[in-house]
């Protein structure tokens, strides 16, 4: 998932974070060049200002999002608004595709869970989002019962 923004501490420069939902790793580019992460602890990017100086950039956790926030001299800044409490339980009810679907459904549910999280943060008209959002919910439904019927089916041949 890529998220384009900006920080206070560089109102002249355009931020995209790359963060990889399988491995929950970052990468950091700042005016599309990469920005090297340090091996130290936290794992902090190495920004450097106008002046040549570092500044350090700790990746912070941001439960339930994937994408972390980033902590610079001891303020955490967001990467991008949070969503409200009913955008998030309307965007993760695939997700309890787990309790009845096991692995299937968990995964389908999880992957649909991400891509809902990222349409309510698309820019463009509200209403618009919440039908796409019903759309993915459903189509992740029929996801799952087309797997596990085509998986039953294969497992009833053998």
């Amino acid at each position: 998932m890529k998220h384009t923004f900006t920080l206070p501490s560089f109102p002249d420069s355009h931020f995209e974070i790359e963060t990889s939902i399988w491995t929950g790793k970052s990468k950091l580019k700042k005016d599309t060049i990469l920005i090297e992460q340090s091996n130290e602890s936290g794992k902090p990017f190495l920004i450097p200002d106008k002046t040549g100086n570092i500044i350090k950039a700790f990746p912070k956790k941001s439960l339930p999002d994937f994408v972390p926030d980033l902590e610079i001299n001891g303020v955490k800044n967001q990467i991008f608004k949070k969503l409200a409490w009913y955008q998030y339980t309307l965007g993760a009810l695939p997700i309890t595709m787990l309790f009845f679907g096991g692995a299937i459904g968990g995964g389908t549910g999880a992957v649909a869970t991400m891509i809902n999280f990222n349409i309510f943060r698309e820019e463009g008209s509200e209403p618009l989002k919440y039908l796409k959002v019903v759309g993915v919910i459903v189509a992740a439904f029929l996801l799952y019962l087309g797997l596990s019927v085509g998986l039953l089916l294969l497992l009833n041949n053998k």
